[in-house]
């Protein structure tokens, strides 16, 4: 469990449709590692006609997911999501993914496999993990080690930090962004 990392992954919404993905990397105790984070994508009124409905699937699978997961330096044993269209990146690469869940949020779609994560002494709430088949025989063995983490840190944490991150640089002006 000591090179234990983790990888979480989000995507943010801003200005009118423009899309960004970032992903942070961490170690067992949630210590940023690794930091990523696409430049905006601005889809335009000629590539939503083309692509209809399935334009955002295409940018958030395509254009940043599997992108950012390709391009780290620092190979996480697993990345964490919270949007389902993310586990569409299972099939794309060999690092497992794992959805993240309130327990009172509904599950739909491509997950096959739930398992609740608790925290010793009701810490934090208790939450589930969902993955594709593909990673099903991974599900037990990702429980227990995400639930050593989850006793001291909040799993959804990392998720608020990255969504900070994309706001700051996304309203940062320009003069002040480090070269």
């Amino acid at each position: 469990m000591d090179d234990f990392k983790i990888a979480f992954l989000l995507k943010y919404l801003f200005d009118n449709d423009a899309i960004q993905g970032a992903v942070l990397v961490t170690d067992k105790d949630t210590r940023p590692l690794e930091f990523r984070v696409t430049e905006p994508i601005r889809p335009t009124k000629f590539q939503r006609t083309l692509y209809g409905e399935i334009l955002y699937d295409y940018i958030l699978v395509e254009l940043i997911a599997v992108p950012l997961v390709a391009s780290l330096k620092e190979k996480p044993s697993l990345v964490l999501i919270r949007d389902e269209i993310f586990l569409s990146i299972s099939s794309k690469q060999e690092v497992p993914v794992f959805r993240l869940l309130k327990d009172s949020e509904g599950i739909f779609g491509k997950q096959i496999c739930t398992e609740q994560i608790t925290s010793p002494g009701s810490k934090f709430n208790t939450l589930r993990i969902t993955t594709t088949k593909k990673f099903e025989q991974q599900l037990t063995s990702t429980k227990l080690n995400l639930e050593q983490v989850y006793a001291s840190r909040d799993l959804l944490e990392p998720f608020n930090r990255l969504h900070i991150a994309c706001e700051q640089i996304n309203t940062q002006d320009p003069r002040e962004q480090v070269k």
